[in-house]
């Protein structure tokens, strides 16, 4: 059987025309505000209505860098879209874009960059024909340009030349990337070919206190917004930190429902509506509202700074995120929440409340010392204890801490222990691992009790942590070490969460509490998870954290209460530290105490403790000191013929009438069972030694 091959005829001359004529049809000429408008269907000009000036930008000859610098939900990535549109529909251009890392270009590939394209025809018509021109890392299309993603190597940044870019998230990306220089100039590097047509957009929320886009910004002409007061008629530059208000002292929830604006040319109450009439007013003002504040910049670097006012997140709920960072500072000392809210939600760089400050005198804190409490024992307040060990190569350094509501502290005890049990041998723990089981008995100390100047109550240990040094050879030693000990401990039926094995992480931007690494490793690879977890905290945050308890000076959440007979020596070593170059480096050789402070708070940040709740509720039972209440005297019960009480701290014995009455204590909540042993969950320390 034949088969007969049909030639399809050949196209004629107008047929080819006809099929082509669309790409001579000279295009309507637009900015980029109005092909987004025109095209983009998930762009709204009138709800951010600044955005076209930001894009306008972009699209203007005269300016070859745009500098965007705000808070998050400003639109800061769909100016970036739009402009990657723009540039393949409207003026083809090869366009390089560059997220801080691998995953980052990834994502956004994946989800916006492709989403954008499914969205438009008028992109998706542009994509060259065959699979090998829509990859992740770089998209070809029909009019010859192409768009390459990269984060920063500087691999990334050769091989082929480009003609826009765009630096998203640029104060993520490292201000060297491999020695070869920052990413602006890596970009400025692929333009060479296009000099003249070149446009860069670098864009991003503040994250740097020094450099970074703050700098890129003021260094340009530094446009600010500047909208109408819907009260006084006023232009008023708008300002997160110093025009929110709310009503202090409460909560998130009051805050948000109190949250309104004070106009700061005027003084005008504005209410969270007039959010809507503000950016409205933008619309019919020269350059969309924007007033350039660096008058002597030319036209060729465009930079603008937009506040969280002005944003898509509403006040009411800035005030609700704002009031919450304030508490976690204020409960916990964690400026993390307070900096997140400065960069994302204000738009602003955020200062560290210990930036700039001296660091502490040993002399400031000799009258912190109480009188009436001694080293060793337990006065009214902690509702736990912990007990923290730093390893020395002859000695390990102990500290026991207490903690109540609010982080309040006290130093219960500090000692060292140098000799083994027979008094007599000297303690060489890096040489000798079984010198570490001289640490067991610590489990079982109890401290007693002190109110009045006589006993109430022993207090247990809930936990042993220790330091295990750094990444020299000692750190190595130490941490075999405390693996030894580990295994010690649990032979001997101690609990694992009892045990936490901590080494201070290096990243200082890293999380505060990571979760645990498994110690060992399976000899074919993989984690041994019968073996300890080793806890690697970022402890630059919680020196901060406990440099910012060590200055408060009013007993209360936060606070740092010391011994009447704590040495010079152990105040010396609280301040031994200090903040250079914005990290913690010493300033005198011994500085056990401080260390020891810093790690008894990761030992309550690691699961299953207080992580970030600030509440005690997470002790547990068995090893929450348990306070009997405070017995107020009596009119009937003062007569001379009564027995005299015992001494009783002055705050504790104000009269009834000034007391707030007490709520009927409620039954504690029962806990759940599990169905397959009818234990009660959660009660991991029931059984404890």
């Amino acid at each position: 059987m034949q088969f007969q091959t049909v030639i399809p005829p050949f196209e004629t001359g107008p047929q080819i025309v006809a099929r082509l004529a669309h790409r001579l049809r000279p295009k309507e000429k637009l900015t980029l505000s109005q092909w987004a408008a025109k095209f983009m269907p998930k762009y709204d000009p009138g709800l951010l209505p600044f955005l076209d000036e930001v894009m306008d930008a972009c699209s203007d000859p005269e300016t070859g860098e745009v500098g965007d610098m705000g808070p998050s939900q400003g639109g800061k990535s769909l100016v970036g879209e739009a402009f990657i549109g723009f540039s393949i529909h409207q003026e083809p251009q090869p366009f390089l874009m560059t997220q801080p890392d691998k995953i980052a270009a990834e994502t956004f590939i994946k989800l916006r960059v492709n989403a954008l394209m499914d969205s438009m025809p008028v992109l998706k018509a542009e994509l060259a024909p065959g699979v090998s021109s829509d990859n992740m890392h770089l998209k070809l299309f029909k009019s010859g340009v192409y768009l390459g993603a990269a984060w920063p190597v500087k691999s990334h940044f050769r091989g082929r030349p480009y003609c826009r870019g765009w630096l998203d998230d640029f104060d993520a990306i490292s201000a060297d990337i491999e020695g070869e220089g920052d990413a602006v100039g890596l970009l400025e590097s692929r333009f060479a070919f296009f000099k003249g047509q070149d446009t860069k957009l670098v864009s991003s929320s503040p994250a740097k206190e020094k450099g970074g886009i703050e700098a890129f910004v003021a260094a340009g002409t530094d446009e600010r917004l500047q909208p109408v007061c819907p009260d006084c008629g006023d232009r008023i530059e708008l300002d997160t930190i110093r025009d929110l208000k709310f009503e202090l002292g409460g909560d998130a929830e009051l805050a948000a429902e109190t949250a309104h604006v004070v106009c700061p040319a005027n003084g005008c109450i504005l209410e969270p509506e007039a959010r809507h009439e503000l950016l409205r007013s933008l619309k019919e003002l020269p350059r969309r509202g924007f007033v350039a504040h660096n008058r002597s910049a030319g036209t060729y670097r465009r930079t603008f700074r937009r506040d969280g006012l002005l944003s898509l997140n509403s006040w009411d709920d800035l005030a609700r995120q704002w009031r919450a960072a304030q508490i976690a500072w204020d409960d916990l000392q964690d400026e993390g929440p307070l900096r997140t809210f400065y960069n994302t939600k204000a738009g602003k760089n955020y200062r560290s409340k210990l930036s700039g400050e001296k660091p502490i005198e040993s002399t400031a804190l000799r009258d912190r010392r109480e009188n009436g409490w001694l080293l060793g024992t337990v006065p009214r307040g902690p509702v736990v204890l912990v007990l923290v060990i730093d390893v020395q190569h002859d000695r390990f350094e102990c500290a026991v801490v207490g903690t109540a509501t609010g982080r309040e502290t006290w130093l219960v005890d500090r000692f060292a222990v140098d000799v083994l049990d027979d008094g007599l041998t000297g303690l060489a723990p890096f040489v000798h691992k079984e010198h570490w089981r001289v640490l067991l008995p610590l489990f079982d100390r109890r401290y007693p009790m002190m109110e009045g100047g006589r006993k109430i109550g022993e207090a247990p240990i809930l936990s042993v942590t220790i330091d295990t040094g750094g990444s020299d050879k000692a750190g190595d030693q130490a941490t075999e070490g405390a693996k030894f000990f580990w295994q010690e401990a649990r032979a001997a039926g101690i609990k694992p969460n009892r045990i936490t094995l901590v080494k201070g992480g290096s990243n200082i931007n890293g999380q505060l509490m990571p979760t645990g690494q498994f110690a060992d490793k399976k000899t074919k690879g993989g984690a041994r998870k019968t073996s300890a977890r080793l806890w690697i905290p970022n402890v630059h945050k919680i020196k901060n954290m406990i440099d910012a308890r060590l200055r408060r000076t009013v007993p209360g959440p936060g606070y740092i209460h010391l011994p009447e007979d704590l040495t010079e020596e152990h105040l010396d070593e609280l301040t031994a530290e200090e903040i250079v170059k914005g990290k913690w480096a010493k300033r005198r050789t011994r500085n056990e105490t401080w260390d020891l402070l810093v790690y008894a708070e990761a030992a309550i940040l690691r699961p299953p403790f207080a992580q970030s709740k600030p509440h005690m509720r997470w002790v547990p039972r068995g090893f929450r000191i348990e306070w009997p209440a405070v017995i107020v005297a009596t009119e009937e019960a003062e007569g001379e013929d009564q027995p005299d009480a015992p001494a009783t701290p002055a705050a504790e014995t104000a009269p009834p009438a000034t007391r707030a009455p007490q709520a009927p204590a409620k039954p504690a909540p029962k806990r759940a069972r599990n169905t397959m042993t009818g234990q009660r969950r959660g009660d991991w320390l029931k059984r404890r030694k």
